[in-house]
């Protein structure tokens, strides 16, 4: 990707409408010792960065005419539109160790999906690790190929990281990657049909029962004359 333009800006707040309506999405620079720059990047360029850069993709930027090198470090996307309202950017210091995010490459096929008995499933995207950018690596590879039943799962003790890279959190040593799962099966059910001879009888049960209710009806209105014509004498 070609150097991408940074600009500095001073609009903050209900001002930022106004940038996103001239194709410009508001954005911020940090570093390592916790100094921040607001800007602005262009929002072709944003959308670019965030359908093709990873966290460990390391972009050349220019900020008032000094070069930098930098990675994505966070989005905010409006949920309803999907548009991209805030970008982050992480100043990498190419001297200096520091912490980035590995994404894991699923690689191959696992024959326990070849053969129909169980499902893959990726539990982690990525690992933190610690290194200088000149050994940083864009992505770890899993070979998944050796996965054959359910049960099977590959953890972070099953690879081994390249020479100037090390855990930054020591609980992650354990951290399970990708793991096959039990197929489900699914039973279908099939309700048994009614007799009609039964439906027929309720029919006529419901009938009887209706007519009766008849009766009992015109009897109490006979019953409330009666109560009428007793109360007029």
């Amino acid at each position: 990707m070609e150097k991408i333009i940074l600009e500095k800006r001073e609009l903050v707040g209900k001002q930022l409408k106004k940038l996103r309506e001239d194709n410009l999405i508001p954005a911020v620079i940090y570093n390592s010792k916790k100094e921040s720059t607001n800007i602005v990047v262009d929002k072709g360029t944003a959308v670019q960065l965030f359908k093709t850069a990873t966290p460990t993709t390391v972009l050349d930027v220019e900020l008032e005419g000094k070069s930098k090198k930098a990675i994505v470090k966070d989005y905010d996307i409006n949920p309803r539109t999907e548009q991209i309202l805030h970008v982050s950017f992480f100043e990498v210091d190419p001297k200096a160790t520091m912490d980035f995010a590995v994404p894991f490459t699923l690689e191959g096929v696992s024959p326990a999906v070849k053969n129909n008995i169980g499902i893959l499933v990726q539990i982690t995207d990525s690992v933190d690790v610690r290194c200088k950018l000149e050994k940083l690596i864009p992505e770890i590879k899993i070979d998944v190929t050796e996965l054959e039943h359910p049960g099977q799962t590959i953890t972070m003790e099953d690879i081994k990281l390249p020479d100037g890279l090390e855990l930054v959190h020591e609980e992650d040593a354990t951290m399970p990657i990708a793991t096959i799962t039990q197929l489900q099966k699914i039973e279908i059910i099939e309700e048994p049909e009614e007799d009609e001879e039964e439906g027929e009888e309720g029919e006529g049960e419901e009938g009887e029962e209706s007519e009766e209710g008849s009766e009992s009806n015109e009897e109490g209105e006979v019953t409330k004359e009666d109560g009428e014509q007793h109360t007029s004498e």
